[in-house]
């Protein structure tokens, strides 16, 4: 979903903008808030433009009535965002709204279809169990298997162990490095 890509670039920038607030001149924080702003005025209005294409399907507001919930959330946290942002404010209140999009958009994404409605915040999470010690963000990947589970592995430890497992080139390499050294050394 573009739209989901495009508001976590948004939120990146609104975050990397409110980190040189303090080094950049007032104009141009605000040129650039005034940006931000735009950008997400736009995403919200495309939201929206989904949410009516949906409808728009035959039986389209029965059968993805839950996404339509879940899109019109994402829409109402962008326009929170875009309102904040023209108050040039681009810290926490901003990236919290741009966060609730971000996890109405995620949702609307990982819905199965099939109609419902109802719908849930994005705080009460999904009560099954199945996913709710996941990261939102986690959930996003693009795979070809959308109900793919994480497996655990074990990992071995890749680095800092020892032993005598070293090929004989090495060792005889590290033998004339040292040697080199101490004849320095010894001058």
């Amino acid at each position: 979903m573009k739209i989901l890509e495009k508001e976590i670039a948004l939120r990146e920038e609104t975050r990397a903008l409110q980190q040189a607030k303090p080094q950049i001149k007032k104009e141009e924080f605000e040129k650039r808030v005034k940006s931000l702003q735009k950008t997400q005025s736009k995403l919200a209005g495309r939201t929206e433009d989904v949410i009516i294409d949906i409808k728009d399907l035959p039986d389209g507001e029965q059968q993805f009535a839950k996404e339509i919930q879940q899109l019109t959330r994402a829409s109402e946290a962008m326009w929170d965002a875009e309102e904040i942002l023209g108050n040039k404010d681009s810290g926490p209140k901003a990236i919290a709204a741009e966060t609730e999009a971000i996890e109405w958009l995620l949702r609307a994404k990982r819905s199965k279809g099939g109609g419902g409605g109802g719908g849930s915040s994005p705080g009460e999470g999904n009560r099954t169990g199945k996913d709710t010690g996941v990261a939102a963000l986690a959930l996003m990947g693009e795979s070809q298997e959308k109900n793919a589970n994480t497996v655990e592995r074990e990992v071995t430890q890749a680095t800092g162990q020892t032993g005598d497992e070293l090929p004989a080139e090495f060792r005889a390499g590290l033998d004339k490095y040292f040697e080199a050294i101490e004849k320095r050394n010894k001058k």
